[in-house]
């Protein structure tokens, strides 16, 4: 076996290896992002260029970019079928029945809501309790009485009942999740990433989710073709790497919200209709 060859190979493997151990053994921790970034896109291409020019007498620079290069592409291609490509295939979706078809006089709605649902808000107006933690509540209200319905989803600390968010819509197509401090908020396919702490957006250097929202197929990637049915995605994979140096890589979320004059539990996959 000719050197560059063996400097391919074990680069490959090794690069491999890496992602094994972070995703499989140490479960993702976003502590750990960066210094297995580091070895896979710099340690693994320079181990297989010097082991590439090993007893090579002519070339040896020509041999080390290359074979450098292939190494730095194959890690490259395994984070994008990781981080992009596999979470288009981990999807959980809900189709809504032919009731949800819209709120009829949606402020009335809300006044007859199902108890586990209601939820009545600071400002003594009677919301929709999306998702809640130990520290905080996400819950929101239809603002129309006529399509299409605004909505305001709102971000309330219960350590003092005070609403420290508020996020306006010009739709009623909400989903919503909490997960390790963040709150992820979807207006339909557009996403929002929250500090529970603060209320406070959080900014990203990179973002990369799977949600596809409210569509009328349940596979919004592979097919683009209407079903005959609307159906609302009720999980999403979303990796964010922020300017503050923190990652959350591929939290799998359950999300509950709202769509259609129907409220969607993501844990049962039950639809409610909100109307009376």
């Amino acid at each position: 076996m000719t050197p560059a060859r063996l400097g391919i190979i074990i680069g490959a493997l090794i690069s491999a290896l890496s992602y094994f151990v972070y995703i499989a053994v140490l479960r993702e921790p976003g502590s750990a992002f960066y210094p297995f970034a580091a070895m896979v896109s710099f340690g693994c291409p320079l181990i297989a260029g010097l082991i590439a020019v090993t007893k090579t007498p002519t070339h040896k620079k020509r041999r080390f970019i290359a074979c450098s290069s292939l190494i730095f592409g194959i890690t490259l291609l395994l984070f994008v079928v990781t981080y992009v490509v596999y979470p288009q295939f981990v999807r959980a979706s809900v189709q809504l029945p032919a009731t949800c078809d819209g709120f009829d006089g949606a402020p009335d709605t809300l006044k007859v809501l199902p108890p586990q649902l209601a939820y009545d808000l600071p400002d003594s107006k009677r919301g929709i309790l999306l998702v809640e933690s130990a520290e905080s509540v996400v819950a929101v209200t239809i603002d129309g009485d006529r399509p299409p319905l605004a909505s305001t989803t709102y971000l309330i600390r219960k350590s003092d009942n005070a609403i420290y968010g508020r996020m306006h819509f010009n739709n009623d197509v909400i989903m919503a999740s909490i997960d390790a401090g963040t709150m992820y908020i979807y207006n339909d396919k557009l996403g929002y990433l929250i500090d529970e702490r603060t209320g406070k957006f959080e900014e990203n250097i990179l973002l990369i989710d799977n949600y596809g929202g409210l569509s009328e197929t349940d596979r919004p990637i592979i097919s683009r073709a209407s079903s005959g049915n609307w159906y609302v995605e009720a999980t999403a994979v979303v990796s964010s790497w922020n300017t503050d140096g923190t990652v959350k890589s591929r939290p799998h979320l359950t999300m509950n919200g709202i769509a259609r004059g129907c409220y969607i539990s993501g844990t049962t996959g039950k639809v409610t209709p909100l109307g009376p």
